[in-house]
């Protein structure tokens, strides 16, 4: 199974600190999700939203912030005695112990996106760990590329955040029973992480195909082995999945820099109807 996985995704090198601070250098996908944020309403085939008087439209790019009052948010203890004075003396609030915890709660959203039984049936996918990894893949790098607009704390929390990521594959491959040479089957996995992004990039760039997303997430997510993406309703799961992801990413352009900092963001639930 674990073989399957490294066969599926485009392969290059692995993905570090020094790789991390040169995507962070990238500005044109930032720009391109703050577009899709204005235009996504106008994409075609994006899932409809009845309005009260029963006509369907488009629906709007969001942002993924949660409310002040939502019971989801993580916070901070309150600061106040004792214990407020050792949090402080032991760097709890600095700046880097923050941007660590955000990482975590962000990596808990993704987390549990991923592991919603819903999210596979929605795009034809059976759930299994080399469909979960794809769509871990699929997130973290919606996430690294939102955070290519916050400069040096962007860096910082996205290598923590990639740092969570490896922490939880070790965990994910563990819990399947496999007898595999663990630090093995990481570094392939860091090399289809690496891979994957780049081709996720490419597809999003100004001179890329109207479909070059969509076979870039058939070769990293749905195809098991090198077969040609399908035409026609065959490819349409595929298809409503890349509609789903430029959705998703531009929903990020509008996500404000302290919800996305702290982790206190939301996925969207609604993923589109699959339509051939």
């Amino acid at each position: 199974m674990l073989a399957r996985v490294a066969r599926t995704v485009v392969r290059d090198h692995g993905w570090n600190a020094e790789r991390l601070a040169r995507a962070s250098s990238q500005q044109v996908l930032t720009r391109l999700f703050a577009q899709a944020a204005e235009e996504v309403v106008d994409i075609p085939h994006l899932e409809k939203a009845t309005s009260e008087t029963g006509a369907s439209r488009a629906i709007k790019a969001h942002s993924l912030g949660l409310a002040p009052d939502s019971r989801f948010r993580v916070v901070d203890p309150a600061p106040s005695g004792f214990s407020h004075a050792m949090l402080k003396l032991l760097g709890y609030y600095g700046k880097q112990s923050r941007l660590i915890r955000g990482a975590n709660t962000l990596y808990t959203r993704i987390s549990s996106q991923v592991n919603e039984p819903e999210l596979y049936a929605n795009f034809v996918l059976e759930q299994n760990f080399r469909t979960t990894h794809a769509m871990l893949v699929i997130y973290m790098w919606l996430c690294l590329v939102r955070l290519r607009a916050e400069t040096k704390e962007g860096g910082t929390f996205g290598q923590s955040l990639y740092e969570t990521f490896n922490h939880d594959l070790e965990l994910r491959i563990t819990k399947t029973g496999l007898k595999v040479l663990l630090s093995k089957w990481m570094k392939e996995l860091e090399k289809n992480f690496y891979g994957a992004v780049t081709a996720y990039d490419k597809a999003m760039q100004p001179d890329a195909a109207q479909d070059e997303l969509a076979r870039a997430i058939w070769r990293n997510v749905f195809a098991e082995d090198d077969s040609i993406m399908p035409t026609g309703p065959n490819a349409a799961p595929v298809h409503a999945l890349a509609r789903y992801v430029r959705k998703e990413a531009a929903c990020l352009a509008l996500t404000d820099s302290e919800s996305l900092l702290s982790g206190n963001i939301m996925f969207s639930k609604n993923y589109g109807a699959v339509t051939s």
